[in-house]
């Protein structure tokens, strides 16, 4: 897995090299994760020897953690054992010591905020590039690397959505089939891209419902949308059944949804506005008389984030590029009734998409 991250960084450095860079400050746990492979620094300096900054507490974990280079802590008073290089002071001061000397000119930044802009200026003398936005692009063109990672994670959220279909019987509670979810996830050494949601009844109509001590009934709707995360990457799916016999009504509602995805899906391709297969699903449910409960965007991008651009929406002005990663997946909600949401996760390839996630679409348990 450390040649994943080893092959972003070279990415990243190129990227600087380009815009004629010396140095390159990232902000933010997931940004250095998908540098250096671990989420435990905050700040990483990119440049000949990449130099993570982190609070003390998470020195240990960065340094066996990263991929490559060197970690300093940041403490503001206290003595520190003799394995631990660490600046006195805050994230600013650090980056003063490690920066000290390079024109603030020749210095890229990514994931900085407005606010942290203008204090890195002020404590590095002079105002940094900001290429947050060609930063985010490498992270969006996945690689082949990631790809395997990301199709790993996938096929253990199928069997982990197996596993939950496998415990669905009259009287089980949503939290016993989520408890079974990260049972298989974490037992076989993986982690969860969110803790998974599993809804009956009436419940599937929260998009975001939380598995509760709700019994399960025949002839109610199941929801179960989950993810899991392997070597920093993570999978997102979602289906809904029907545990018993479906009604006219919901199999109505089931196969519209499913149909909207199909014909959302036929859209995604590098180069369309990621606007379109949102239209496409929504026109889709209109016709089915369904669209006024549909109350969320068609999909987001998936990587080292759960949730990350682009996103499938009206309004955006984004569009897709080859190497993107996006969910696609409409969903109907009927307060007081329940929900249906059928979710997978694809990469956008020229003229196309590729499907990563294969869990079988049935209706009737």
């Amino acid at each position: 897995m450390r040649e994943v991250f080893l092959e972003n960084l070279r990415r990243a450095e190129q990227l600087l090299s380009g815009k004629g860079l010396e140095r390159l400050i990232v902000f933010g746990p997931a940004n250095i994760q998908f540098l250096l492979g671990t989420d435990a620094a905050s700040i990483a300096v990119i440049g000949d020897e990449p130099v993570l900054i982190t609070p003390r507490l998470e020195y240990l974990r960065a340094v066996e953690e990263k991929a490559e280079g060197r970690v300093v802590a940041v403490a503001k008073a206290g003595e520190w054992s003799e394995y631990e290089e660490v600046v006195k002071g805050d994230f600013y001061d650090a980056l003063s010591v490690v920066l000290k000397g390079f024109d603030p000119g020749k210095i890229g930044v990514a994931g900085a905020s407005k606010d942290t802009l203008r204090k890195l200026a002020k404590k590095l003398g002079g105002k940094p590039v900001d290429i947050s936005g060609e930063f985010k692009m490498l992270r969006r063109r996945k690689t082949d690397k990631e790809l395997a990672l990301m199709r790993r994670a996938a096929r253990v959220a199928e069997q982990a959505m197996q596993k939950a279909v496998d415990q669905l019987e009259p009287g089980v509670t949503e939290a016993e089939v989520a408890a079974a979810i990260l049972e298989l996830m974490v037992s076989r050494g993986y982690t969860f891209s969110f803790y998974p949601i599993v809804a009956f009844g009436e419940h599937s109509a929260h998009p975001h419902a939380k598995p509760s001590t709700r019994k399960l009934r025949e002839g109610e709707l199941v929801k179960i949308d989950l993810g899991a995360r392997v070597g920093g990457y993570c999978s997102d799916m979602t289906r809904t059944f029907v545990y018993g016999k479906a009604s006219r009504r919901q199999r109505h509602i089931y196969e519209a949804v499913l149909e909207s995805q199909e014909k959302s899906m036929e859209e995604v391709a590098a180069g369309i506005s990621a606007e379109k297969p949102y239209r496409t699903a929504f026109k889709s449910l209109k016709e089915r008389g369904l669209a006024k409960y549909f109350n969320h965007g068609l999909g987001h991008g998936v990587g080292i984030e759960i949730h990350e651009p682009p996103y499938l929406t009206a309004g955006t002005r984004e569009k897709l590029v080859a190497g993107d990663v996006v969910t696609v997946e409409p969903g109907v909600y009927m307060a007081g009734y329940g929900g249906v949401r059928i979710e997978d996760m694809v990469v956008v390839k020229d003229g196309g998409a590729e499907l990563l996630t294969f869990f079988d679409k049935f209706l009737e348990i």
